[in-house]
């Protein structure tokens, strides 16, 4: 008759949890980093869309103190268009979805400024997950060097 396997032993057990909870919170750690990742991209595409939010904005300002000045207007690749003694009393503005409609300057600079406040709002909120992200990181880090022995 054969013996049966013995039971492992209290400690095995204990080194068989320790490696499964180091596992669990490596893949923890590895998915906070993505997802801190992907914020931080995304502050900043939304922190350039303020910034032109902000320019066009001062632009439109700029319009309305020197309409009779030079100006160039960049229209891609680099280049810009020179142009003087411009009085525009409308401008286009694009609303999303291929859509754009004619506005006056202060109704642009308006529309303009209430855009720049969701994005504003945007940012904080995403700046506050960031912040969240990164200290739950941190906790997470911390804990994988207690339980490695790491300093």
């Amino acid at each position: 008759m054969s013996k049966p396997n013995p039971s492992p032993s209290a400690n095995e057990m204990t080194q068989e949890q320790v490696e499964q909870q180091l596992n669990q919170l490596v893949s923890e750690i590895r998915l906070l980093e993505q997802y801190n990742n992907e914020i931080s991209q995304k502050i900043q595409s939304a922190s350039a869309e303020y910034s032109d939010m902000r320019s066009a904005i001062q632009s439109i300002d700029g319009l309305a103190q020197n309409a009779n000045g030079d100006f160039l207007i960049p229209i891609g690749g680099g280049l810009l268009l020179p142009a003087s003694n411009l009085s525009p009393k409308k401008l286009i503005l694009s609303v999303g979805a291929g859509v754009a409609i004619e506005k006056d300057l202060d109704s642009a600079k308006t529309f303009l400024q209430a855009r720049e406040k969701e994005y504003d709002a945007g940012l904080n909120t995403l700046d506050q997950q960031r912040r969240e992200i990164s200290s739950r990181l941190d906790a997470g880090r911390n804990l994988l060097r207690q339980m490695t022995g790491q300093s």
